[in-house]
Formats: structure tokens, sequence, C-alpha cells
């Protein structure tokens, strides 16, 4: 569901500058690793939830009700950004080896099977501690 936040908070909404990763930094680092796996994130956005106190910016109503979204939806300004800088805190807080998040992708590497292994196994134990769920092959 996407909500045209265009004329509501959208437009109240502070810029985060939170950058994204480059695509060519990434390729490069990528390059010096041989062994690769890429988890897609179920729903990415919805995985992260929205503090209390700002739930009620998100309010939309429905069917006569007003609902609020307790996870980051889409279509909000900022929603790319923040959802970057926590799969980059993730990666930093879990001590991730080999692991490199863009956006809803989360590239994990190793230069032999043995270490890209241990980063995938690493891996899936943060986002299992975390609640987070991929799409499956």
């Amino acid at each position: 569901m996407c909500v045209d936040y265009s004329q509501t908070i959208n437009l109240y909404t502070e810029l985060d500058a939170y950058p994204l990763p480059r695509i060519d930094d990434l390729v490069n680092t990528l390059a010096s690793y041989n062994v690769f796996s890429t988890f897609d994130l179920r729903s990415a956005y919805h995985q992260i939830s929205i503090a209390d106190l700002d739930r009620r910016f998100t309010a939309l109503e429905a069917d006569g009700k007003l609902w609020e979204f307790t996870r980051i939806p889409f279509c909000v300004t900022n929603g790319v950004t923040t959802f970057q800088l926590e799969m980059d805190k993730m990666v930093a807080d879990e001590g991730l080896s080999g692991t490199f998040p863009y956006l809803d992708n989360i590239n994990v590497a190793g230069r032999t099977q043995e270490e890209h292994d241990r980063n995938v196994k690493s891996f899936l134990g943060a986002i299992n501690r975390r609640n987070m769920t991929f799409k499956r092959a």
C-alpha cells in the first residue's frame, strides 16, 4: 500500500542527508571477493519500526476510521535514507564482515567458500535477532 503524502507530511519533513552507497564503490569493493549471495528483504521498509511519537504523522483515513503506520510506509520523505541508515547500523552493530547493504538488497561475500558461509551465517543470525525476513528463492 502506498499513501500520497505529497500534500501532508512530506511538505513539512526536513530532508535527511544520509547518503546511499555509490554503486561504483560497491562494485569495486565486491570485486575483491570470489563467492557471493544476495538477499532481498521482504517488504523492506515495513520491517523498520516508527517511534511511537512519530506514528501520528502517518495517519490516514479509510472506511471512516483513522489508521497509523507502525512501520515505515512507502512514499514518505526520508524512507529510503532511514532504511539505508538502519541497514548500515545493523552491519556495524552486529560486526558483520563481507556484508554490503544497498537498500533492501544485501550482498554477502567471502574470498573463500568458508569465509562466505561464515558471513552468511552471521548475517542470517543478525536478521533473525531483529525479526527481519527475506524472500526465499
